[in-house]
């Protein structure tokens, strides 16, 4: 374990694979999802407020109505670390109890049925420069992007590191390559306790597939510190 930084705009990939998938309203009236029962619930740090956004104007993940003639809204799904939100789909609100419809019912083609999915997903801008983020870290890992990783229901995930450098004395010196990063969702966000101003999306070419499915999306973050986490991979 060491602290972590994570490099705006790519790094966001954490955040939708290991957060907002979760947030999708299908897994959550399923029970399948480890926030099923936490809205309203703390679940991460105050520091930590997410979006899903799809009305950005000319993002990869936006657009004008959903594949349920929804017209998507800005969706807040953490707020300053507590559940406030999730992703809907027609049927999800009405199996619970009408929930109000964020227009995520999203589907590849008219060969498939509408699921609930994301679409711009991001962690709001804190108030910290990203340099003083980096100075604050005496011996930790600087992750600059990351190629993919796999998360359970349970939250629990595991990231590779395409390419990533070890901090010393608050600099970044060797690069690495083939690192991992080993955690769980919940003690992420938990964990982050610094987040810088520079808040930056990663590059508009983001597919996501779920179900079988494949759409355009985006995500972002700003310049993260996470307190703790395993790091594989380092010699």
């Amino acid at each position: 374990e060491m602290p972590i930084i994570l490099a705006p705009g790519h790094s966001g990939v954490l955040i939708h694979e290991a957060v907002g998938h979760l947030l999708e309203a299908d897994f959550n009236r399923k029970k399948t999802s480890i926030f099923w029962n936490k809205m309203g619930k703390r679940v991460g740090s105050p520091l930590v407020t997410i979006y899903d956004d799809p009305t950005l104007p000319a993002f990869r993940g936006s657009y004008n109505v959903d594949d349920e003639g929804t017209v998507p809204r800005k969706t807040l799904l953490i707020e300053k670390g507590v559940v406030r939100g999730l992703l809907q789909d027609k049927l999800s609100s009405r199996l619970m109890r009408g929930a109000r419809l964020t227009g995520h019912g999203r589907r590849q083609d008219y060969s498939h049925a509408p699921i609930p999915r994301m679409a711009n997903t991001y962690i709001a801008a804190g108030q910290d420069a990203p340099e003083d983020i980096l100075r604050s870290v005496k011996r930790g890992f600087y992750v600059a992007s990351l190629s993919g990783g796999q998360v359970e229901d349970s939250g629990k995930f595991t990231f590779s590191v395409s390419l990533g450098y070890l901090i010393e004395d608050g600099r970044l010196t060797a690069p690495v390559k083939q690192a991992t990063l080993i955690g769980t969702n919940i003690d992420v966000l938990k964990r982050i306790d610094r987040v810088g101003g520079d808040l930056q999306f990663g590059l508009q070419t983001g597919t996501c597939s779920k179900d079988g499915q494949d759409v355009p999306v985006t995500a972002g973050c700003p310049t993260l510190r996470i307190s703790a986490l395993t790091v594989g991979g380092l010699s």
